[in-house]
């Protein structure tokens, strides 16, 4: 369930990302239902959905956004944004991996072999955030954003992202917005 607040922090994201050049592809709300549910840790993950996928030459980034206040932070009632990523991670994993066979991406090989994917996890939140950091997530700022995207070097060429963006465009049952960076 998106609030107005959930609504106005992903809008906020979604403009600082477009910032970026086109080298990136950013999709907002990425969805996918599974055929067959995929098991993670006791747990059947039927679906998915992404605040923001960025595609770019560095690997994919998963991006959770959270406009909580203080109140929200403490709650334990609310669902961990951490385990969310996590499963969310793990069930892009597994879909890209499966597929990539089925695919034959066109990746310029390496001498050593296969060339993997790289998926990183970033939690933006707008106003108030937790001061711990986490195994496998990094927790930002939405200033911080940016800078962070850039750090990474790149693994792909422009094509190659292209390919991955244009197979995880194809994948999303519903209408989405949907941006090379550029527009």
């Amino acid at each position: 369930m998106i609030t107005i607040y959930g609504a106005i922090g992903e809008n906020k994201v979604e403009n600082v990302l477009k910032k970026l050049s086109d080298d990136y592809i950013l999709i907002n709300d990425f969805c996918y239902n599974f055929a067959t549910p995929i098991k993670h840790k006791g747990d059947f993950i039927k679906s998915i959905q992404i605040d923001h996928l960025l595609l770019s030459p560095a690997g994919i980034f998963i991006i959770e956004t959270k406009n909580w206040s203080n109140r929200s932070l403490d709650n334990l009632d609310l669902r961990s944004p951490v385990q969310q990523i996590l499963r969310t991670n793990y069930a892009l994993f597994k879909l890209l991996d499966d597929n990539s066979r089925k695919y034959s991406w066109n990746f310029n090989r390496h001498h050593w072999g296969n060339r993997k994917i790289p998926i990183k996890n970033i939690i933006v939140f707008i106003n108030n955030a937790p001061k711990e950091q986490f195994q496998f997530i990094k927790i930002l700022g939405i200033n911080e954003l940016i800078s962070y995207i850039k750090y990474f070097d790149s693994n792909f060429t422009t094509n190659e992202t292209e390919s991955i963006g244009d197979y995880l465009l194809n994948l999303s049952p519903h209408n989405q917005v949907t941006s090379k960076l550029t527009m």
